[in-house]
């Protein structure tokens, strides 16, 4: 943790209230505080996080990883890891902070967790009931038990620094369905093969085309998740039918698209930043 510190300045306050095990907060424009934001820049919370999306989906960069997520899951973000968020005020984050002393589980580091439905309506409940302090700690202690780590796999993509795959890095992130080949573009980079497919494996720990794929299958979460149809998810993302995207999607999160369709959005009224 210490070292994580020294390299990203920003340390947040703690944001669980005194006596309290738990507090969530709703990313939609900006924390009460700058003490504890979680903003674009890298930083660090003193307290576990599981974030995910009030609807939809959302991505959250953790230590130069972008990790998508869908409504339904979570991402648990161990106490002193650095992250950023870009928050998005048309599809809010929702961020819960865990005491690390209320937590009696090793996480480590970064999982994907199941945000079910029970959890979710029991974090509203406590956001908008009022009631005596130990029945709400009783409550806290049911969320915690609700909590519980996904068996799928994650869809991560690390972002390479290397100066000499940036340019490539950022045209498929922006346009997922770019289908040039790693020997193309080496000629428009006046690189050759061999650095590009060194560089990303060096950088990422894939290969140039799973490096690709992955970053499809992120944006096809995202897409799902934002209500888009499965058919014209698979030509987003590259594919041209709808039988070869759902094999490889399958493939890459243990899913099949449909899974990760969501319903229209239901507006919980959520109106404040911090809720308790």
């Amino acid at each position: 943790m210490d070292d994580a510190q020294d390299t990203h300045p920003h340390v947040c306050d703690q944001v669980v209230p005194d006596d309290y095990l738990l507090t969530c907060t709703v990313m939609r424009y900006t924390y009460v505080t700058d003490e504890h934001r979680c903003g674009p820049d890298p930083h660090i919370h003193p307290e576990h996080l599981v974030v995910w999306p009030e609807y939809g989906s959302g991505s959250v960069d953790i230590d130069g990883e972008i990790w998508r997520v869908a409504l339904g899951q979570g991402i648990w973000i161990p106490a002193g890891t650095p992250h950023a968020i870009t928050r998005d005020p048309g599809n809010p984050l929702i961020a819960l902070h865990i005491l690390p002393s209320a937590w009696n589980k090793l996480i480590d580091a970064p999982t994907m967790m199941v945000v079910n439905r029970a959890l979710r309506e029991m974090l509203l409940y406590l956001a908008f009931t009022g009631m005596h302090k130990e029945r709400r700690l009783r409550a806290q202690v049911v969320c915690l038990e609700l909590l519980a780590e996904d068996t799928y796999p994650v869809v991560k993509v690390p972002v390479p620094r290397d100066p000499r795959i940036t340019g490539i890095m950022q045209a498929i992130i922006d346009d997922p369905a770019d289908d040039r080949t790693i020997e193309e573009w080496a000629w428009l980079t006046s690189t050759s093969t061999r650095t590009i497919a060194r560089a990303f494996k060096t950088e990422t720990g894939m290969t140039f085309t799973q490096w690709r794929t992955n970053v499809r299958m992120a944006s096809a979460v995202e897409l799902l998740g934002a209500g888009v149809t499965v058919t014209q998810v698979t030509r987003k993302v590259g594919y041209s039918n709808v039988s070869a995207f759902s094999t490889a999607f399958k493939r890459t999160t243990g899913r099949h698209p449909t899974d990760f369709i969501q319903t229209p959005k239901v507006n919980h009224k959520i109106r404040t930043s911090i809720l308790i």
